[in-house]
């Protein structure tokens, strides 16, 4: 019988050498469970590596920029198998991303981003510590990766 998480939980995702906090609160039934994330951070400033640029030329020296905006709001569904806690985070509404390099600019925006979580449940039920994983843009590419960590309330 799996642990059931219902509830409400606070923690954060690590993402471009910064902490950013979540809450999540979800209903379990069996092994499966469903609810929502709201994001504290939804303005995410960092730096891209260049092969996530495919065929832009960098001037030499000059290193990318990042500035996400993301929905505050997401839906999430999951399961919970012994130990083990998987589950799908996706936004409700577009991200949109504006990549700098030099002076020149462009934005993407990127409808039903999604963030898949993968993490253990300690033995009292209490905390979920594992890591998130976003899917590249290119499909031979690295998927993001990153750490997170909620603890129930």
């Amino acid at each position: 019988m799996a642990q059931d998480i219902t509830g409400n939980w606070t923690g954060h995702y690590e993402q471009v050498g910064a902490r950013h906090g979540i809450t999540m609160r979800v209903v379990q039934k069996g092994e499966s469970f469903a609810g929502a994330m709201e994001d504290e951070d939804t303005l995410i400033v960092g730096s891209i590596p260049p092969e996530h640029l495919g065929d832009v030329e960098l001037p030499d020296g000059v290193e990318p920029e990042l500035f996400t905006s993301l929905p505050a709001a997401s839906t999430v569904e999951g399961e919970v198998q012994g130990q083990l806690v998987t589950f799908a985070k996706s936004y409700r509404g577009s991200q949109s991303t504006i990549v700098r390099i030099g002076d020149r600019e462009f934005t993407i925006e990127i409808q039903g981003h999604c963030v898949h979580y993968r993490g253990m449940l300690d033995r009292d039920g209490a905390g979920i510590r594992g890591e998130w994983a976003i899917a590249p843009p290119d499909p031979d590419g690295e998927p993001e990766r990153g750490r997170f960590e909620l603890r129930r309330d």
